[in-house]
């Protein structure tokens, strides 16, 4: 899990589970699977833009690497 070594900006993140829409359309799919997701949910409420090395690597546990 290198990639979850570092802080990934959530759209940034978000188009490396979907790489083939925009920056803007991959964070609102991306969105959907966290509020679907118990021990994600939360991560939906952030007012950050980013996700933290712990944040990522807890969507990977979940979500799996992209």
């Amino acid at each position: 899990m290198e990639k979850a070594s570092r802080t990934f900006g959530r759209s940034e993140l978000a188009q490396q589970y979907f790489p083939r829409l925009s920056a803007m359309s991959a964070w609102r799919k991306f969105k959907e699977w966290l509020i679907v997701n118990p021990n994600l949910r939360h991560l939906y409420d952030l007012t950050r833009r980013t996700f933290t090395p712990a944040e990522v690597q807890l969507i990977y546990q979940e979500l799996g690497e992209p």
